[in-house]
């Protein structure tokens, strides 16, 4: 069975047409498949396909649906983009002692707090003025970069962890983390860091 017909000719993301081609291929028996990927928007149709016809197989030998056993077809959208509400978060931010940005994500908007202040916004924008980082261009760059990230997750249903890339699925490939090793400081913080110490030199 050739899909490329489908991919290749449909203009949409093509993740969910191979979830549902090989949906069908699984259920059919079907056990030869001609994939291709030419198109741009179907650069990484390969790859999804491989992960589409695990997810299917796997439903197929189990017997049952294809919900729960492996996100990776998840590119654009996650089932659970969020994992706190907005009182979870108030309980927190309240809490706080320090003057340390946390950036968190909820059904209401983007909430960013420390010591200083709990603000909620649905737009990154409004919140520049407001974090009193104008001075600190390590810093500023460093939210900026966090709260785009958040406002995208926000917009398309995408679960938003501070300090870690969006799970994009197949369609953006990651090593995987070694959750059980300490993560170097990043790099606005090395640099503010060395900039505090050329000034106090």
């Amino acid at each position: 069975m050739g899909v490329g017909n489908l991919t290749e000719l449909t203009e949409a993301d093509t993740a969910g047409i191979n979830a549902m081609l090989f949906g069908v291929i699984a259920e059919l028996g079907i056990t030869d498949v001609l994939m291709v990927q030419k198109s741009l928007h179907c650069r990484t149709a390969v790859r999804e396909a491989d992960r589409a016809r695990r997810i299917m197989h796997a439903a197929k030998s189990l017997g049952r649906l294809p919900v729960g056993i492996d996100r990776g077809l998840a590119c654009l959208r996650d089932r659970k983009p969020v994992s706190t509400t907005p009182e979870e978060i108030k309980q927190t931010a309240e809490a706080i002692r320090d003057a340390n940005f946390r950036i968190e994500v909820a059904e209401d908007g983007i909430h960013v707090y420390n010591r200083d202040g709990h603000f909620v916004t649905r737009d990154a924008f409004e919140l520049y003025p407001r974090l009193g980082v104008a001075a600190d261009g390590a810093h500023a760059f460093y939210l900026g970069a966090e709260l785009m990230k958040a406002q995208t997750a926000l917009e398309l249903g995408k679960r938003y962890v501070q300090d870690e890339p969006l799970d994009w699925g197949v369609a953006v490939p990651r090593p995987v983390r070694q959750r059980l090793v300490h993560h170097a400081p990043g790099t606005t913080l090395r640099e503010s860091r060395r900039a505090l110490k050329r000034r106090t030199e």
